[in-house]
């Protein structure tokens, strides 16, 4: 079988899914779907990768150059200058080019816009140019934020998600709400079911990862720090950096670790750290590192006012941190407040402080809410639960081709 996919290459979640099909003998291959796109995901372990600037091949990898050569990746980071709409430009018509040579099964777009920028119109685009010579099924994957935080951005932003549902042939949701928002967009084609965006979770090698001993004992908070301020517009961290004030005689003892730190979160750490909390706040760092400290996590925390199924929930849960997060209708699907974890305002402090004031006091809880998490994640969320119902969903639609309308 032959797979296009298009993705945002830099990706972590774009390579995880990628993966699951290493071992298959498909042909798989990924167009970058954000010119000028922003590099390769170290992730990645096989396949070939199509993308509008020069990069090294590496073992498993092979990468194409869909532009002249010459262009550099830091001279075109920005998609407004002259430089990288000529880029986008050329880079876009490859892809037309390139669905005609590889004739592939399956087209899969992972995601409708990745950071804000929407990665569907380059598939839009080739499939109006090709016509009836666009003959693969094309598959959408929707992510997080796209058809609930960023469909409703704007009427020019629904538009294109209700153009893109009605183009597609095939449908894979993250939760119950984004199957119910596609059919209110205008999806009318096959629905294929819930799958996690990023595939499923390696619970042999994050097991390798986790602090040993029971999780009430470990006395790290980790919380992860994207927040409006830094220009993410669904985070919500300074609620709890405003928390933790309100629950400073419980965190004393604790450690609080901040990853992808907004400027502002940054900040209020070192104005909090100067009042005797303890507090880090991570530079970045080589992905299985990130775990290792999540792994050692009594609790993890993350506050947004809008989500899908996001990968580090995954990961908390396999790793044993006591998941305390925005009360949302598609986190609400994996945890339940009181029992597997806590579920709170992502705006309301003193929430997320009597929350977190639990999380740190209530032993039993947490241990208890650990053996839960590990066995859910292993029963549901695994490579071995997920990958064969990829690889069938796969095979599914290559056999059935595009959908009749």
């Amino acid at each position: 079988m032959k797979i296009l996919f298009v993705a945002e290459t830099a990706s972590i979640h774009s390579a995880r899914w990628v993966n699951q099909l290493e071992g298959t003998g498909w042909d798989v291959h990924v167009f970058q779907g954000s010119a000028p796109g922003s590099g390769i995901a170290p992730e990645f372990e096989f396949g070939t990768l199509h993308v509008p600037f020069s990069a090294a091949a590496r073992p498993g990898v092979t990468v194409v150059q869909t532009t002249p050569t010459g262009y550099l990746l830091d001279r075109v980071r920005s998609r407004i200058s002259p430089v990288g709409r000529e880029l986008g430009r050329r880079h876009s018509a490859y892809l037309p080019r390139l669905i005609e040579q590889l004739q592939p099964d399956v087209i899969h777009s992972l995601a409708l816009n990745v950071n804000w920028h929407n990665l569907s119109l380059p598939v839009l685009a080739a499939k109006r140019e090709l016509g009836e010579r666009f003959t693969a099924p094309w598959v959408y994957s929707s992510w997080g934020s796209d058809l609930d935080y960023y469909a409703a951005q704007s009427a020019e932003h629904r538009a294109e998600a209700e153009t893109l549902l009605g183009a597609c042939d095939y449908y894979i949701a993250e939760c119950d709400r984004d199957a119910r928002l596609a059919q209110e967009l205008g999806f009318g084609g096959e629905y294929l079911g819930k799958l996690p965006a990023f595939g499923g979770a390696d619970v042999v090698h994050l097991e390798g990862l986790r602090q040993r001993g029971p999780v009430s004992a470990r006395k790290v908070v980790f919380l992860k720090g994207r927040d409006q301020a830094g220009g993410d517009p669904v985070g919500r961290a300074m609620t709890a950096m405003r928390a933790f004030e309100l629950c400073r005689d419980e965190i004393v003892g604790h450690r609080i670790v901040i990853g992808q730190a907004a400027p502002a979160v940054a900040q209020e750490a070192e104005r909090l750290s100067a009042t005797g909390l303890d507090i880090e706040v991570l530079p970045r760092l080589p992905y299985d590192d990130l775990l290792r400290i999540v792994g050692s996590a009594r609790v993890s925390m993350a506050l947004t006012v809008n989500d899908g199924l996001p990968n580090h929930l995954v990961e908390a849960l396999a790793l044993g941190a006591l998941p305390l997060h925005s009360d949302l209708e598609p986190i609400a699907e994996w945890v339940h407040d009181g029992v597997n974890g806590l579920l709170v305002g992502a705006e309301d402090v003193e929430g997320v402080a009597a929350a977190l004031r639990r999380a740190l006091t209530d032993d039993d809880f947490v241990d208890r809410a650990a053996e839960t998490n590990a066995r859910l994640v292993r029963e549901k969320l695994s490579d071995e639960a997920v990958r064969p119902k990829v690889i069938d969903m796969y095979e599914h639609v290559a056999a059935q081709g595009p959908v009749d309308r």
